[in-house]
């Protein structure tokens, strides 16, 4: 399957998934004029990625898929799509496979933190929490 490659812009957020590693990363700004025309293509890649990688694994065969978040800021309805990827998420995990989330935020940025802090809460599923310095 390709990869998934979005340039950033001033209001959306880099994309890029990398289905040969199992790497998957969303980072910058999600502000999007148009939320569900940028997040809707996203969702159908992973729904794609699901039905002609995942459902290929058998019980012997994993995966370790790993998801980078490293939001800068994102707006309420940004944080509903990105709830509905982490859910995909949920459903690779849910066949088996393992997943690793890992949520960026700049050091001293509680709200990003806190807002992952709570989607981890909402998930029932614990998050890698990584401070860094820009």
């Amino acid at each position: 399957m390709d990869p998934l490659h979005i340039e950033p812009t001033e209001f959306t957020p880099k994309v890029h998934f990398d289905p040969e590693n199992s790497i998957f990363e969303i980072s910058g700004f999600s502000r999007p004029e148009n939320v569900i025309g940028f997040y809707r293509p996203i969702l159908k890649w992973l729904e794609e990625y699901n039905d002609q990688v995942l459902s290929l694994n058998t019980e012997y065969k994993k995966m370790l898929l790993t998801l980078n978040l490293k939001m800068t800021y994102f707006n309420s309805a940004s944080s509903k799509f990105l709830l509905d990827i982490l859910l995909e998420f949920m459903k690779f995990m849910s066949k088996g496979n393992e997943v690793e989330v890992n949520w960026y935020y700049e050091e001293g940025d509680d709200e990003i933190f806190e807002s992952g802090e709570e989607i981890s809460d909402m998930l029932g599923y614990s998050f890698n929490f990584i401070s860094y310095v820009p």
